[in-house]
């Protein structure tokens, strides 16, 4: 794999540039980051096959075939071979299948239930306070370029306390401070290194291990380094919840790791082995912490992009929350309220443009299957591997309504939608007319008719509020759809917008523009030279946001491309009169 992506990468530097339907761009795995929908509208389908001498690949953005497959598990399985990457410490819900997936399954599903959800809430509301208050600093507002680590530890500390019953201590990787017996790198060192360099990874795992722990590469040693030592960490906290369970006279509670422990003899279920554990374990940590934190991330750097979306979205978080204390914040009354208001709109519309995943891998099964294509039955040949294009289908124009770009001159992607907005960032998009009830006291906001849910609107049973606008059944699936959709959806719903409701409550966020002009000549510049230097700082958060996003697991914003912010306190921004 690693080969194959080095040799692509020399031939596309010496070979003129090409088509956004060329096969140098098709046959990589990650072509939907850049190209979205473009290679569809090119080709004139939103299904095509990629064939190449490794095999065809069946690509499509066609949301009636994508709910088509995903309603259709048995038929259409998770090629599991490919999540190699993320069963380095054990077979896990991810990389499983069949009636070794449903085990997983029912095992680790009772630790996403409401009631940890709750649990969820409040320490998301306690442990937001801490963050935002780290960025705003004390007296005069500073810039921040820590919002993208801070998140994912933040968000690993939600997985930890709400997720395993556990306190996950984050010591920023130092090695330098006393280690526990046994252990060469600290427990963040460890994971870090594992979860920025996974792919490298495995590589190296595949290698025989005793080959490979001679050989005097410092990256091998090191990434063993970092496998044994993470591995021990988790192998700790599950022998101490082990012994947790053995010495009380209750049950666990409802955490990941207790439910994994558990054994239903009643019902003949039998436990998982301690590889299994450990590798649900990383796979719910790594996944889970990564996905939440860089949303959390995107949705605060796109509302800095946006000021006039923030202001409407702190409107209807007053209305919502009538300046009560979080200590007075309820989650069965409040929560509710917040994932059908502009909130939940925001979050929704940051999930359409930035999909956590790229693609959701699927193959046929051994027999030849039947489906409908742009209305016409087609016979799809057994074990053929086909990839549903996330960001492609969460801008396809024949799945969702548009309105006219904001500015044609100046579009936010170039190579396709330049006649629509579909590319844009506008959770207005979402909301449906907000006259039908107001006794939640949900904000007032306009309706743009483009919008408007039609009648006759395919529904799905989905986690996202009903009433927002539902797309297509098959046309949103940031957390896939069917019976193997996210687990964790909703633990990442409710930690994100729990988040979001604590930081626009109190402060605002703006794009920072200490790189063009200090705090003392903002503060004397006229309305257009304030424009001016916003513009600057835009043009720099468009560029992170349109070339500067990766993919090794979940999609997440590469360290150079992070946007320099600042918090303060609402009532005090220097740019909402002057910018977009």
């Amino acid at each position: 794999m690693l080969l194959s992506r080095t040799v692509l990468r020399f031939l596309n530097n010496i070979l003129p540039a090409c088509s956004v339907d060329s096969w140098r761009h098709l046959v990589a795995s990650t072509w939907p980051l850049r190209l979205r929908h473009a290679p569809f509208t090119r080709l004139g389908t939103d299904t095509f096959l990629a064939v190449s001498p490794g095999g065809i690949i069946l690509n499509t953005a066609d949301a009636d075939l994508i709910a088509q497959i995903t309603s259709r598990g048995t038929d259409f399985p998770k090629p599991t071979h490919i999540y190699r990457l993320i069963s380095i410490y054990g077979e896990n819900i991810l990389s499983s299948e069949g009636t070794t997936w449903r085990h997983h399954r029912k095992l680790t599903s009772p630790a996403f239930s409401e009631k940890n959800n709750q649990l969820v809430w409040k320490e998301t509301l306690d442990l937001s306070q801490t963050m935002v208050a780290s960025w705003a600093g004390t007296g005069k507002s500073r810039t921040t370029t820590q919002v993208a680590p801070d998140t994912m530890r933040f968000s690993l500390e939600i997985i930890g306390r709400a997720g395993l019953g556990q306190q996950m201590d984050w010591d920023d990787g130092d090695d330098s401070q006393a280690l526990p017996m046994g252990h060469t790198m600290s427990f963040s060192s460890s994971f870090q290194f594992i979860a920025l360099n996974i792919l490298a990874l495995v590589s190296v795992m595949a290698l025989p291990s005793r080959l490979a722990r001679m050989l005097p590469i410092n990256f091998v040693q090191k990434a063993y380094q970092a496998y044994d030592n993470w591995g021990k960490y988790m192998e700790d906290m599950i022998e101490s919840k082990k012994r947790g369970i053995r010495d009380s006279t209750q049950r666990s509670a409802g955490d990941l790791i207790g439910q994994l422990l558990q054994q239903d003899t009643e019902n003949g279920l039998k436990p998982l082995s301690d590889s299994e554990i450990l590798g649900n374990v990383f796979f719910f940590i790594v996944a889970g912490h990564e996905t939440s934190a860089s949303s959390l991330h995107m949705t605060i750097m796109l509302l800095a992009l946006y000021p006039s979306v923030q202001k409407e979205l702190q409107k209807d978080l007053a209305r919502i929350l009538n300046g009560r204390p979080l200590s007075e914040w309820d989650y069965e009354k409040d929560f509710p309220r917040l994932s059908n208001s502009m909130l939940g709109a925001v979050w929704n519309e940051e999930l359409r443009l930035v999909s956590p995943v790229l693609t959701i891998p699927k193959m046929v099964c051994a027999r030849p299957q039947r489906v409908i294509i742009e209305g016409r039955q087609v016979d799809l040949p057994a074990n053929m591997m086909m990839r549903l294009c996330i960001p492609s289908v969460h801008v396809n124009p024949n799945c969702w309504p548009s309105g006219p770009p904001s500015n044609v001159s100046t579009p936010i992607f170039p190579l396709d939608n330049l006649t629509n907005d579909l590319e844009e960032f506008k959770p207005s998009r979402w909301i449906l007319n907000p006259s039908l009830d107001t006794t939640d006291n949900t904000l007032q906001l306009p309706v743009d008719e483009g919008y408007i849910s039609k009648p006759g609107t395919p529904t799905t049973n989905n986690p996202f509020p009903t009433r927002l606008y539902t797309p297509p059944k098959g046309a949103f699936i940031p957390f896939s759809d069917g019976q193997r959709a996210c687990l964790g959806r909703r633990f990442a719903q409710v930690e994100i917008l729990a988040a979001l409701a604590v930081i626009f409550t109190q402060y605002s966020v703006e794009l920072a523009v200490g790189d063009w002009a200090s705090d003392e000549e903002v503060s004397c510049m006229s309305k257009a030279e304030r424009e001016g230097v916003w513009e600057k700082a835009a043009d720099r958060a468009r560029e992170s946001w349109q070339n500067k996003l990766k993919c090794a697991i979940t999609v997440q914003l590469s360290s150079e491309g992070r946007v320099p912010l600042r918090f303060v306190k609402i009532g005090a921004e220097r740019f909402f009169d002057c910018c977009a």
